[in-house]
């Protein structure tokens, strides 16, 4: 764990090659840590499938995120994310509350001008 998301009373609830996910009990919040290693399209489907069911399990609307590690997403996790989000969108939606650590290549492309990403 890094010191981002760890926290005391925390504990793991998923991984797999993509991440882990781990929940923070007092705080009603889950943290993610991306793993820096490649990831098939199917195992982030199954991780974000989960974490957006942890938070819906127990009613919770926070989550911290750690993408220090992670790889970008392909252009076809970008579509998977895309269609899935699209086809699930609840019809009444509440707030969700997130705070995310991006990689320092991030902002390396910011104040250089390059794009970051295209939804499109």
């Amino acid at each position: 764990m890094n010191n981002y998301t760890k926290a005391q009373g925390s504990h793991l609830q998923f991984e797999n090659a993509v991440g882990r996910i781990l929940v923070h009990p007092a705080g009603l919040f889950i943290a993610i840590e991306y793993h820096t290693g490649p990831r098939q399209p199917s195992e982030l489907q199954a991780f974000l499938i989960q974490a957006g069911n942890t938070l819906s399990r127990w009613g919770w609307d926070k989550l911290l995120t750690a993408h220090l590690p992670m790889p970008e997403f392909t252009a076809e996790e970008v579509e998977q994310i895309s269609v899935h989000w699209h086809a699930n969108l609840p019809q009444h939606p509440g707030l969700l509350h997130s705070a995310l650590l991006l990689p320092h290549a991030v902002f390396t492309r910011l104040s250089s001008g390059r794009k970051v990403l295209n939804p499109a």
